[in-house]
């Protein structure tokens, strides 16, 4: 998971915990709204991002969700955690370029097409 912190770090100019936290909103989103096989493949092909995924979760438990649906809840999640329109463009870009290269584009395609308005990222 360092790899991916550091590439979304390198990539929308922001620092390790701004892009730390928003795998972990990408991660805990994806994990409520995509297929739970696709999400656990990605998450399984990530060093250290099931612990993440499990302290998200249980952060957000009993939580209010986000205004919108799909990746406009999306935007919303991440503009909480501080990042910026553009920024949320950049990382979300990067993660599913990251998720094509990990687990390829049939599992990426899976996650991609379960969340309305994700394809635009694509």
């Amino acid at each position: 998971m360092d790899e991916l912190v550091t590439r979304l770090s390198n990539a929308a100019h922001i620092d390790r915990a701004k892009a730390s936290a928003a795998v972990k909103t990408i991660l805990v989103f994806l994990d409520k709204e995509a297929p739970a096989d696709a999400i656990n493949e990605l998450v399984d092909a990530m060093s250290g991002a099931r612990p993440v995924l499990d302290e998200g979760k249980a952060e957000s438990a009993g939580a209010p969700g986000y205004p919108g649906f799909g990746a406009m809840a999306a935007y919303h999640a991440l503009t909480a955690a501080g990042l910026s329109g553009g920024e949320v463009q950049v990382v979300t870009k990067e993660l599913l370029a990251y998720s094509r290269e990990t687990v390829g584009e049939e599992t990426t395609g899976r996650i991609v097409g379960a969340v309305p308005g994700l394809e635009a990222f694509v």
